[in-house]
């Protein structure tokens, strides 16, 4: 993206008719002062149902409103009363010169610190102003819609100057300046310029921090994303955003005709300076909001589960064939799964072609779901790796030949990225069927390469053969390791769950081992004609955690048989 400025957002000047330290002043001294103009920008400030706002215009002359509040606090206060250093002020005229009125405590030359939009809270610091960008402050929680006349809602201004005292009065001037930017947007899409946008959301931006008025400065900075919904459709898109260093946002933009599109800044190399307009055009790409699958390190792993329900139709999909509903979703769950005994989950095999199932053999497509005994060793022999492969629809790669070509299965290498390229978390999720132990993996930056307990701390680097003790007997919800999920923490990375095996068949009834506490997943590679890499992890009824490791899962004592039925996370290869 081509980062440039175009021109300045005018600075509002206003002069502060500061009353003198008594309350029972006369308010006859006032002096006003000129605006400060950096730009040819406009900022004018009025009231509307008896709350603060100002009225921004890009193109003409700023103004202040009668009516308007501002917040007013003595840096160099020396009463007794701390209460006393802080008052309300009023604009006592309409224009780009004004006047404030109200009660302070002062003495000559004391230098005032000034915020629009000013408002007491009870029991909050009157010295430090929330600026919010997410919803307006100024009035009602109204969001940003992206056009002009909605920058009002979200118009923050500061300023600092000295007073003069002449006896039971006081008067002064102050410059206030702009805390924050606009972003003035067109987006274009393969050379079309987008003229229906209904929505835009802005991520990984400021969304709010506080103004510390004593120190003249912006603190308390939160990260997140800042939504614009707009009631009509729009051709160009204002946002009012807080300065940043190195601004790297990811655009998502939504039309009225239900296409979405997307751009992400990568490189930071640009500040946001505030009191400017940014004009920008975005070159965005379609792309399709809240995909099944997360990109790390340019693979787009799935957040769910491959499974098969018989008789069951799904779009994109052979029939049967389907991913689960969410990422800790796995058949035949247990509700409390460290109390289970003896650890296996035990249901008939007579039907066994014919059931619900999502543990499958590696290499196996006819008869990929089929627990039954006769078909064990139904399994791909071959010595190659499998992605994307299809023998006659009997044996190869089932994610594959399920998704008619959109996913495959992973390889060893893709795994091993995973977890060199995000930070890894054991745990569980507390879904309706019970809790759902598993390990996630998300590209947070918070320590990539390692695993990190419950309270921060560095468990062990990712991808080695080795355990800890996670937690005292069964009670892994009191563990300083293992620690629970959310859904939100969860779709911020890659989840599996510890959906057990199924290696032992029988003709009567057969066992779906360890459920709920080992996760063994297939990769595409293989060792050899009848044993192949897995990816798996483990809790045991001890209390110890098993790290995730992939390919050879006990350091060369347990090559995975291929009649091994395990859990299949595919990576999305679709257009």
């Amino acid at each position: 993206m081509n980062f440039k400025k175009i021109y300045g957002l005018i600075l509002g000047v206003v002069a502060a008719g500061l009353t003198s330290c008594s309350s029972d002043l006369n308010n006859e001294e006032k002096a006003p002062v000129s605006p400060n103009e950096t730009a040819k920008r406009t900022l004018s400030i009025s009231t509307g149902d008896a709350k603060t706002r100002s009225e921004v215009n890009i193109d003409a002359d700023n103004k202040w409103v009668t009516g308007d509040k501002f917040m007013a606090y003595n840096r160099t206060f020396t009463g007794p009363s701390s209460e006393s250093r802080f008052g309300m002020l009023t604009a006592s005229s309409t224009g780009t010169r004004t006047t404030l009125e109200g009660v302070i405590a002062c003495k000559d030359n004391d230098e005032l610190g000034i915020f629009y939009p000013g408002t007491f809270v009870t029991g909050h610091d009157q010295g430090k102003m929330p600026v919010i960008m997410t919803k307006s402050y100024i009035n009602g929680n109204k969001g940003q819609d992206g056009s002009v006349e909605n920058l009002k809602y979200f118009d923050y201004s500061y300023g600092k100057g000295k007073v003069t005292v002449n006896g039971t009065s006081a008067s002064g001037s102050v410059d206030m300046k702009k805390l924050y930017s606009i972003l003035e947007l067109d987006f274009t899409a393969g050379g079309v310029k987008l003229k229906n946008i209904k929505k835009l959301v802005l991520s990984n931006v400021y969304t709010e921090a506080v103004y510390n008025i004593p120190n003249n400065e912006l603190e308390n900075y939160e990260t997140g994303a800042i939504n614009v919904n707009s009631p009509v459709a729009l051709e160009k898109v204002y946002v009012a955003i807080l300065p940043q260093k190195g601004f790297s946002p990811t655009f998502e933009v939504y039309t009225t005709d239900n296409k979405s599109y997307r751009f992400a800044v990568n490189a930071p190399n640009f500040n946001l300076v505030a009191a400017k307009v940014y004009p920008f055009t975005v070159q965005v790409k379609e792309f399709t909001p809240n995909p099944p699958y997360i990109e790390i390190d340019g693979i787009r792993w799935g957040k769910y589960n491959l499974q098969y329900t018989p008789n069951s139709k799904t779009s994109g999909w052979k029939d049967g064939y389907h991913l689960a509903k969410n990422p800790w979703d796995y058949f035949y769950t247990e509700s409390s799964p460290m109390n289970l005994e003896p650890n296996v989950v035990k249901f008939p095999s007579s039907n066994a072609d014919n059931a619900k199932f999502d543990h499958f053999r590696w290499g196996d497509i006819s008869k990929a779901h089929s627990f039954a005994y006769d078909d064990k060793d139904h399994y791909d022999t071959s010595v190659e790796n499998i992605e994307k492969k299809n023998s006659n629809n009997e044996y190869g790669d089932i994610a594959y030949y399920a998704s008619k070509g959109d996913w495959r299965l992973p390889n060893a290498a893709e795994f091993e990225s995973l977890m060199r390229n995000t930070t890894q978390y054991i745990g569980y999720y507390p879904s309706e069927a019970g809790d759902v132990l598993g390990v996630l993996f998300v590209p947070d930056g918070v320590a990539h390469g390692k695993i990190i307990g419950k309270n921060g701390q560095v468990v062990s680097s990712s991808n080695v053969n080795g355990n800890v003790a996670g937690f005292s007997g069964k009670k892994y919800q009191n563990s300083t390791i293992v620690r629970k999920f959310t859904a939100e923490e969860i779709s911020k990375g890659i989840f599996f769950p510890a959906a057990g095996t199924f290696t032992n068949y029988s003709t009567g009834l057969t066992n779906l081992n360890n459920g709920g506490r080992m996760g063994y997943y297939w990769t595409a590679d293989c060792f050899n004609d009848k044993q192949a890499k897995s990816f798996t992890f483990s809790f045991a009824a001890n209390g110890r955690v098993m790290f995730a490791t992939v390919g050879n899962s006990n350091a060369g004592k347990d090559l995975p048989p291929k009649n091994n039925m395990y859990s299949i996370r595919p990576i999305y290869i679709g257009q």
